[in-house]
């Protein structure tokens, strides 16, 4: 077997022309939907990138300004137990 030369690069018109002209191979045709779905996976995944890094950004900011804001001091009532409004609460005081 005679190994394959390559046409001279004046032929190129020539060459593009004859392709042209040959129908498309069916695989081809189906190449679009890898494609798009390929697209699509990458547009998700950014999508949710984003949005973690929202997240993240955010949780960030409320624990920053969570721990510089000045925190008062916890006071604890009895549940169920007589508001400190109450007039009778108001006279055993």
């Amino acid at each position: 077997m005679e190994p394959r030369t390559a046409p001279p690069m004046t032929d190129l018109d020539d060459i593009l022309d004859g392709l042209r002209a040959r129908p498309a191979p069916p695989a081809l045709a189906a190449i679009g939907d890898g494609v798009m779905h390929g697209l699509a996976v990458r547009r998700e995944a950014g999508t949710a990138r984003r949005g973690m890094m929202m997240a993240l950004g955010i949780a960030a900011v409320v624990g920053v300004v969570g721990s510089i804001a000045p925190a008062t001091p916890a006071q604890a009532e009895p549940l169920f137990g007589v508001p400190s409004g109450a007039p009778s609460h108001l006279l055993t005081d």
